[in-house]
């Protein structure tokens, strides 16, 4: 799924910032990224989301920064894409600021320097404690709920300043990560992306992926892993490993089954690419969850 450059404020009025509310049966959104960085609070839906190089779940409640020029996308789960399911909604807020422009109101070194430092940190996406989560997400909703322009801008300061200032995030993108997508590539990451998110609980073989982008093996391979940065196989478990950690959280299925469920063959095998992911066991993850 190759991302798409997005223009996300151009031709607005108010083009240093803006608000979007989606309350829909679903996400639709292709995998992209833009200039403009993105604050959005999930308020209702759950599937995959993908963050430059990394990979989980997502649900209810749940508040993601997203930097500039980072591609990114939130993907729904199958079943909200089934008839069946026609109470399902995806409902979000986000706020897109453009960094530039911001940091040119504010020229004096002093007033620059600390919104400068987060909007850096931000290229690696940010996911928010409890704490911090709760602030940003009233102040999210307050501002789409002001009429008055000049309100509004003091809701998105007030935002700003809370970012700038907390510790309280996990960083989601590794340290080297880059984007390495260009605007003439074409398909065929977009489709193996949807692949996969829609897939990851069946056998995924490396030769099928390969023959639907129309490839040999090794050439994909290589393809793959200059876009993602991760290898197939690293990558396909990855979002196994997400979906599993949501059905330890959610449910008390036997680990062995759970296994299956998430698309590895092998009890082995999920608990080695689980502690490789995690730095604990399934049992272990489980456990601490209990605990607190």
């Amino acid at each position: 799924m190759k991302p798409v450059f997005a223009k996300i404020l151009d031709g607005k009025i108010n083009d240093i910032y803006g608000l979007k509310v989606i309350d829909l049966p679903y996400f639709s959104t292709d995998f992209h990224f833009h200039e403009e960085c993105q604050l959005t609070y999930t308020i209702e839906s759950e599937g995959s989301v993908m963050i430059g190089d990394s990979i989980a779940n997502f649900n209810n409640d749940e508040l993601i920064f997203v930097g500039s020029n980072l591609p990114h996308v939130w993907h729904n789960s199958k079943q909200y894409f089934k008839d069946e399911l026609i109470n399902s909604h995806a409902r979000s807020v986000s706020l897109f600021i453009h960094p530039e422009k911001i940091l040119h109101i504010f020229r004096e070194p002093e007033n620059i320097q600390r919104l400068k430092n987060f909007f850096l940190l931000g290229k690696r996406g940010m996911k928010f404690g409890l704490k911090t989560k709760t602030a940003l997400s009233n102040l999210l909703i307050k501002a789409v709920q002001e009429t008055e322009e000049i309100r509004i801008l003091i809701v998105v300061l007030e935002i700003l300043n809370l970012l700038c200032h907390t510790k309280d995030y996990h960083l989601l993108s590794s340290p080297g990560y880059t984007n390495n997508y260009q605007l003439k590539d074409n398909d065929k990451m977009d489709k193996i992306l949807k692949y996969i998110f829609d897939n990851f609980n069946k056998v995924i073989l490396l030769d099928e992926a390969a023959d639907m982008c129309h490839m040999n093996k090794h050439a994909f391979c290589r393809y793959f892993k200059s876009r993602t940065q991760k290898t197939f196989v690293t990558f396909v478990n990855e979002v196994r490993i997400g979906h599993a950690c949501k059905l330890l959280t959610e449910t008390d299925q036997q680990i062995s089954d759970l296994a299956y469920c998430c698309g590895f063959n092998n009890l082995s095998n999920f608990n080695k690419f689980f502690k490789m992911a995690k730095g604990v066991t399934p049992r272990s993850y489980r456990k601490m969850l209990w605990a607190n």
